[in-house]
């Protein structure tokens, strides 16, 4: 014989709630929305990061030896000195890629394997222009077999157009150089 149970179903019974009272939230006073403080902070970010870029992307260039590439971060008006040049301005993008592989022409084989250490710069974004301040050390093989290193100072002015960071005007000042002594190539087993 079957037996039939029977659920019984009981009706949920609310409880009342009672109201917390939560102290007021502080906000600051602005004299902006804050969607206009949001966008600024924003693009401020995408242009220091553009900027720093830039610093970087010439490094990469300079050791790969793509000089045409390096030659299209600068302006087209752009200003370039050395230190060991006694303050010689190079004016236009042309006349500093003429620079550059003049220079790398006169010294072939002497810069193996270069590599570009940059460190933090200080960096100012104002609108479509920046300056920069970076310290860099380049190391390289000389003929020798002996690791160069360089230590020095880029000191530049950037201005963006049409959505891209370029040299102005960039100045590289060598501080100091030395020989840590020779290098050998590769991993040793």
């Amino acid at each position: 014989m079957a037996t039939r149970s029977t659920a019984k179903t009981t009706k949920a019974v609310r409880k009342p709630t009672i109201a917390v009272k939560k102290s007021p939230q502080r906000v600051q006073p602005t004299n902006r929305p804050a969607s206009a403080r949001t966008t600024t902070k924003s693009v401020a970010a995408n242009d220091y990061e553009g900027a720093r870029q830039l610093l970087s992307r010439y490094c990469y260039a300079l050791d790969r030896g793509q000089l045409g590439e390096l030659s299209l971060l600068f302006h087209r008006e752009a200003k370039f000195a050395v230190s060991f040049e006694g303050g010689q301005k190079h004016t236009g993008r042309d006349t500093i890629h003429a620079w550059y592989n003049k220079f790398y022409q006169g010294r072939p084989g002497e810069f193996r394997y270069p590599r570009h250490k940059l460190y933090e710069p200080v960096l100012t974004v104002t609108g479509k222009t920046a300056t920069a301040s970076t310290y860099f050390d380049s190391d390289f093989l000389d003929p020798d077999g002996k690791v160069r290193i360089i230590a020095g100072r880029y000191d530049d002015i950037l201005v963006k157009e049409r959505e891209q960071w370029f040299f102005k005007d960039r100045t590289i000042t060598v501080c100091y150089h030395y020989s840590p002594g020779k290098g050998e190539e590769g991993m040793k087993e």
